[in-house]
């Protein structure tokens, strides 16, 4: 019975579909993942875009005398737009959509980093939400809201989207846990981000101790992917 229930409550609710409106791509920098500063900056030498990617959250780690980059932001062009919006489409929607264009509406809120200088690990915390910024989810609004209180209904709505969202964070963990190793094994000391000192992207800096993270993360597929595409086109 309960079950019948919940189903007919799920067939009532629409399902989340993008209308390529473009609207997203012009509302705010795009948050990446460390690998993701890799594949974009490549993204724009082969599309000839000029793009402007910054820093976000670092740590010091003292050994190097490094600042090493958690985070990076793509920001906007002079147009307020993604640089790789051109004609109101996405050039690269086909090669590498940054998780956190692949998860929107579902977006991050906020992500907090928590250092354990004790035990010497590092997790990070991630609070979701979904972005009434999109007029799609303000036309389902009303019907959304009288479910709130039920996951499954998330879940239903934002099915690929919530993927793309738990599959960036299990990204995050991995390299977090993967520079914790590190730390525990003395081989990294962790500080808090030290002003003016060198940034190293943290996926460069473990690939060199753990050579199987490009194949992990999938980022040897996408490189020749593109080399693929390019050749095509």
């Amino acid at each position: 019975m309960l079950q019948r229930k919940r189903y007919e409550e799920l067939s009532n609710i629409p399902v989340f579909s993008c209308d390529m409106c473009g609207e997203c791509c012009r509302m705010s920098s795009i948050s990446l993942l460390p690998h993701e500063e890799v594949i974009v900056k490549k993204l724009a030498e082969v599309f000839d875009v000029e793009v402007k990617v910054t820093p976000g959250y670092m740590v010091y780690e003292a050994l190097s005398g490094v600042n090493l980059a958690f985070s990076y932001v793509l920001h906007l062009n002079e147009n307020k737009a993604c640089p790789f919006l051109k004609n109101n489409l996405c050039l690269i929607h086909n090669i590498y959509k940054p998780y956190i264009c692949r998860s929107f509406p579902y977006i991050p809120r906020h992500v907090k980093y928590n250092i354990d200088e004790v035990n010497k690990y590092i997790i990070a915390t991630t609070d979701y939400g979904i972005s009434l910024a999109c007029h799609i989810v303000r036309r389902d609004r009303e019907v959304l809201s009288k479910y709130s209180n039920n996951p499954v209904v998330l879940y239903h709505y934002l099915k690929n989207e919530y993927h793309a969202a738990r599959e960036a964070e299990n990204i995050r963990s991995l390299l977090l846990l993967a520079l914790s190793k590190l730390w525990r094994e003395g081989l990294v000391e962790l500080q808090t981000a030290k002003q003016n000192a060198p940034v190293v992207n943290l996926y460069e800096f473990l690939r060199h101790v753990y050579p199987d993270l490009p194949n992990i993360l999938k980022l040897d597929r996408i490189l020749r992917g593109l080399e693929k595409w390019v050749k095509t086109y």
